[in-house]
This record gives structure tokens, sequence and C-alpha cells, in this order.
């Protein structure tokens, strides 16, 4: 595979090289021209919970087929959203795209996965969109999705062609952050930690000395999760934990030009063995191999853990829950600690995860980018309102109402350094967009009134410092976010094998952990990753890495 540079092309040359049907009473490329005749375009999705209880249940008389969004591709494009089939949730669309790939029965436009999109352009069945997009997509629409660099269109990129128009999403936002009780800190006399050292003299008293001052010895120091696996991103995840050793277990990092696979390397070792001593020292719960997220931050909802690691959301769900049976309870979200001389970078997951492709014989490839263009517009750009297209007050989620999502990767960064400016010159009536309907929520809670208190895990995420948008934004800033460098489509050996060797990986943490294994296992772990089929992903990574350079 080659990249291709996204570096503009001219209209009249992007025409003379490929020949792009301009619809009938346009000279040239319009990225927001409305077609003279409505045009059909079919489109398949998913539904889920948050649109139909939130969104639709909000929205008297709107369907998923017959809403304002539709409505609005129609007024100002020309273009007639029409479902070929809809069904529920993500693992069902999946398996009826798979349906639709081997039938070749394809709608005009469709959101896959990066392996569903080389299997669709190795099958010659979906379109090159270099040059449309090239021609079409407004400069907005490129500075947004180009937020967090090239990286959305790698896995797009065959050949030197362009076969996916990247749903983008924010790849910060899925970085561990330390939460911690900062009224537990403020009674033993704390600061908040900064090394992993003072990070375990917080886990050892968060155990034995009674934070919650109930007179028992009944709390944990740290909160983990153990199902299915401990990295993930709820409440009690531990990548954060592995980050602050210079680890990062679930993704591909660079490595003297090349990359490796993260759970493969020597810091994993030492972050096992810090864990398999606080497990012996009864400091986690005995039984979190066995507890998901949900499971697990039932101490932290109670008030009987007063540290994990988790994402920016966490504050919304568990946090809440503690704060609304004990106001006194404070958590803070702080950038991981480091065990090392420098400071600790937090991996990340590339926030693209799907691609909306066209048929190959679509006459109108342009109308996927047109209706991109006015989709970012309407939500994030100067003629747009995204107290109405994304986050209206009264029906969460309305932008899923839309056949097309790409989002701007960096606009919770965005948001809340609006918020911060504007409560620091005192203009918070003057903010717009969505920094306006999260500053709504925040106004509420700091009002005092019971309602606010309701919303206090949004001033959590959105607050002032140490808040989960300061500690990411500082992590940003610094440099020390690090996202994970394969963002291809899987390689045929990782399609084959690599779900078997994570789950190989998880099983053998956790045993580490919880002591049936010694660390030193960890070394036989890496062997026999290698020997069953890891040395060949990681070969076949290391093709595309230089394919894309």
């Amino acid at each position: 595979m080659k990249s291709r540079s996204l570096a503009a092309l001219s209209v009249s040359v992007v025409f003379a090289l490929s020949g792009i049907p301009a619809y009938a009473g346009e000279a040239e490329a319009d990225p927001f021209g409305k077609y003279e005749e409505t045009l059909d375009v079919h489109f398949v999705r998913a539904t889920d919970d948050t649109i139909e209880t939130y969104a639709l249940g909000n929205l008297p008389g709107q369907t998923l087929e017959d809403n304002f969004w539709l409505d609005t591709y129609r007024d100002e494009l020309g273009i007639n959203v029409v479902y070929d089939w809809v069904v529920k949730g993500d693992d069902e669309y999946n398996q009826k795209i798979n349906i639709t790939i081997a039938t070749g029965e394809l709608p005009d436009i469709m959101s896959v996965t990066a392996t569903q999109m080389v299997q669709l352009a190795e099958a010659d069945l979906i379109a090159d969109i270099s040059d449309v997009y090239e021609a079409y997509a407004a400069d907005f629409t490129k500075e947004t999705l180009t937020q967090e660099g090239e990286d959305p269109f790698l896995a797009a990129s065959i050949d030197g062609k362009m076969y996916g128009l990247p749903v983008t999403g924010g790849s910060v936002d899925s970085v561990d952050l330390m939460w911690i009780r900062q009224d537990w800190l403020d009674k033993f006399g704390l600061e908040i930690p900064q090394t992993m050292d003072e990070l375990l003299t917080i886990i050892d008293k968060f155990t034995n000395e009674d934070p919650d001052g109930d007179g028992e010895n009944n709390t944990y120091g740290i909160g983990v999760a153990g199902s299915p696996n401990v990295f993930g991103g709820g409440y009690g995840g531990l990548k954060g934990f592995f980050n602050a050793y210079g680890a990062y277990p679930t993704i591909w990092i660079e490595k003297d030009g090349q990359l490796v696979y993260g759970a493969t390397q020597p810091e994993c070792k030492e972050a096992l063995a810090t864990l398999a001593d606080l497990y012996q020292k009864g400091m986690i719960d005995p039984e979190f191999g066995v507890m998901d997220s949900g499971k697990a931050g039932e101490a932290g909802a109670a008030g009987k853990c007063g540290l994990t690691f988790g994402q920016q959301w966490l504050s919304l769900v568990q946090f809440q829950t503690n704060y609304n049976l004990d106001n006194d309870a404070v958590w803070s979200a702080c950038p991981i600690p480091t065990a090392g001389d420098e400071k600790a970078s937090a991996q990340a997951d590339l926030g693209t995860t799907r691609w909306l492709v066209v048929r190959k014989d679509f006459e109108h490839p342009e109308a996927l980018i047109k209706m991109a263009n006015l989709f970012i517009e309407k939500c994030w750009g100067k003629t747009g309102d995204n107290s109405v297209y994304y986050a209206p007050p009264v029906a969460e989620g309305v932008w899923k109402l839309s056949p097309v999502q790409c989002s701007m990767p960096l606009k919770n960064i965005y948001a809340y350094r609006d918020i911060q400016e504007a409560m620091a010159n005192d203009t918070t009536d003057q903010l717009t967009g969505e920094a306006k309907s999260i500053w709504d929520k925040l106004e509420r809670y700091y009002s005092g009134s019971e309602d606010g208190k309701s919303v206090w895990g949004w001033e959590r995420i959105y607050g002032p410092a140490p808040s989960s948008y300061a500690s990411i934004d500082e992590m940003q800033s610094d440099g020390r976010i690090l996202i994970n460098r394969f963002v291809g489509a899987p390689t045929e050996t990782m399609t084959e094998k690599m779900s078997t060797l994570e789950k190989m990986r998880d099983e053998m943490f956790n045993k580490i952990i919880i002591g049936e294994a010694s660390v030193d296992e960890f070394d036989k772990f890496v062997e026999d990753f290698n020997s069953l089929g890891g040395e060949q992903i990681t070969n076949e990574v290391n093709e595309w890495y230089a394919s894309v350079q």
C-alpha cells in the first residue's frame, strides 16, 4: 500500500485527469451545490438505544427514516436518503454487511470496517474516491478530518487510491486518566501523585488507613476490572497503570524505526510485578478477575475505593453515583504518573474505526463528500448551529440521525478551552456551539440547585483542573499522547491469529497478577506469542509501515 498525498488539486486538473461527472447545471465542483433534480441515495445502517430513547424519543413525529437531518440533506443538497435496511446494534450490522459483501448487492454508500473496505476494494466493488474528495471536499472538511494528522486516511489508501472517507473520531478521547478521591488525599495531607512511588504510598493508605472513616477495614487501594480483560476503557482498566511504566500493552509502537507490539516489550514486566505485589498485599479486590468495569465500579460508587484508571467519561457513571450518595466526595481526573525520570505518555487508539465507501458504479460519488461537508458545517462550522444539529439540550444524540457522521476529532478539547477562557473572562454568555451546550450543564451545577447536582459529572469532565479535559489538554499539548502506530487494515495473519494471541496475553497477565504464574513467565509468553504467529504479524505490520512512509 502507498499513502496518498491529500494536497488539494485544482478542479480543472481533477476533471481533466479523472472525468468526474458534474451533475446537471453545475459547471464546476461545488462542495455545497444542490442537485437540480432530487437524487435518491441508498444507504444501510444500524440503530441503537441512544437514537431510539434520547433522540427520537424526544422528537415527536420523527423517525429514523423521516427526520430533520434527512430534511436538511433534501432541502439544501437535493439528496433524498433511502435506507435499504436497518438493524439494531453494531454486531448485527457487521454481520449484515458481510452478507451484503458476499452477495455483491451494495447500497450506494455504506459504513464499513477497514477489513471490509479492503475486501470490497479487492473485489472491485467500490469506487476510488481520491479525485472526488480533492474536488468536492470543503476546506473546513479537510481541516476537520486531518486535525489529528493523516492517519485516518491511511487504512483507506490502497495502491495509492482512496477507497473510503474516514468517519473520524477523537483519538485523544480514549486515553486513560488517573481518577482519585481528592477528599481522601486531603484527609491524609497528600498531593496528587506525580510518580509511581507516590501512587503506591497512596494505594497503601487508601487500603489500610480507613479513608472513608467508618472504622472498618473495607476499602481497596485501587479499582481493577479483569473481565473480559484488564485493558478496558471503563472503570478499573489498567492501560494507564502500564503506561506509567512506559508499557503500551494493546497498541503498536515504534522502536528503532520498526513497529513492535507493546504487550511483548520488557516494560510490561515491571508493571506486572508491581500489580502482583499489590494483589498479594490485599490492595486489589481478590475477585477482580471475574469483574467487568460495571461490577468493579460498584466499590467506587459506594465510596469503598478511591483510585482507579479509566477514560474521561467515568464521572458520568460510577462517580456520579458516588457523588449522589455523598456530596462531599470529590473525584479528580489527573494525568498518569510516571515510574521513570520523564513524564509518562498515555496510549490512545486511532479514533477512526469506520469508513464510508461508495458503490463502484454509483453515478454520483460526490454526493458522499457533499453530505460530509454539510454535516461538518452544520455541527461545527461558522454557519451551523451545534445546539440544533449535534447537541440540543432536549434530545441527546440527534447527530446520529444523519447517515454521515464524520466528527471533529479535537472538538472536546476545543470546547474545554473555550469554556475555560470564557469562565476566566466572565464571557460565558457569549459561548456558542458545543461549548455552549456543555456550559449550560456546568452552569446548572454551579447554581448549587438540587437539579444541578445531577450534572456534577459534566463539571468533572469540562471544569477547571484537575478535570478530564484539563488533563487530556495538558498531555496533548506536551506531546504525551501516543497513538497506535498501526492504523492499516488487519493483515492476513493478524486476521487469523491476533484474537487468539490477545486472549493468551490476557490470560497470562491475569495469572501473573493473582500469583498463579511467576512474573518471569512473561518471558515465556513473549516467546510463545512470536512462535504462534506474532513474529509473522510483526513482519506484515512493518511491511505496511514501510509502504506508508
